[in-house]
């Protein structure tokens, strides 16, 4: 049986990466999603490939640092599925620089990474606390937790997003909302294929290269479905006593 059958689920930066493969399992779990994303182009494919396999999916372009976006965003899917059950705050963006990072710089990947995930989960939980409860999972990353060279601010979001997932699972535990992260290594997406084929790696000169999958225990580069699998899991009652937590996808790199 399908595992979140008849929910719904508004997951944002969904039209590619871990979003689109989330917004996909999603869907064959017999969930309804919303795919909430700036890229118009990918996430009217995304909400093609799922409706064209028989699944329930609609695209609303949404830029999560404007809440005017967000607000108009959780009113068109709210009118169109009726409830919310899930949130799946996945948007980032990846401005990558030490401490020579412009006011400009900050303000970009603070304003998405930061304001626009606690912009998202303020005006979907309450929507949420109507279903009756639900769950929320916030996209770390291994850079939650760890040092990397001249990752002073996207490591910086992703310290705040681990912190404010604690805070938010304490806040709205006693509306039976659980809250939870995943924290993934290094994942096969766009921007990963671009920065291996940048150095003139292939997929599996990449999984093999010390710098990138021979750097973690399983000595490969994760694909988007098997983050997927570990939010499918945290939104689902097979997690139904975990919350507050923040559960490691990374080919056990942070365990060494």
């Amino acid at each position: 049986m399908p595992r979140i059958l008849n929910k719904v689920a508004i997951v944002t930066g969904g039209a590619d990466g871990i979003g689109r493969a989330t917004c996909q399992r999603f869907a064959r779990e017999g969930a309804s999603v919303v795919i909430a994303d700036i890229n118009g182009e990918l996430g009217e494919a995304t909400e093609r490939e799922i409706v064209g396999a028989g699944g329930q999916a609609l695209f609303i372009e949404t830029d999560v640092a404007q809440e005017q976006s967000v607000e108009a965003m959780v009113q068109r899917a709210v009118q169109r599925f009726g409830r919310i059950d899930f949130l799946v705050n996945n948007a980032a963006v990846f401005v990558l620089r030490g401490i020579d990072a412009t006011v400009e710089e900050w303000r970009r990947i603070l304003d998405v990474n930061v304001v626009g995930a606690a912009l998202v989960a303020k005006h979907v939980v309450p929507h949420i606390k109507a279903a009756g409860g639900g769950a929320v999972v916030n996209l770390g990353s291994i850079s939650s937790f760890i040092a990397q060279p001249e990752f002073v601010t996207y490591n910086a979001t992703k310290a705040a997003v681990a912190t404010m997932t604690r805070c938010m699972a304490l806040d709205l535990a006693p509306f039976g909302i659980r809250v939870n992260a995943v924290c993934p290594g290094t994942i096969w997406t766009q921007i990963v294929e671009r920065l291996t084929r940048e150095k003139g790696m292939d997929r599996a000169a990449a999984d093999a290269d010390p710098g990138w999958g021979g750097s973690c225990m399983l000595k490969r580069i994760a694909d988007p479905t098997e983050v997927a699998s570990a939010i499918l899991f945290l939104v689902s009652d097979d997690a139904s006593y975990v919350t507050g937590a923040h559960l490691m996808v990374d080919g056990g790199y942070t365990a060494v």
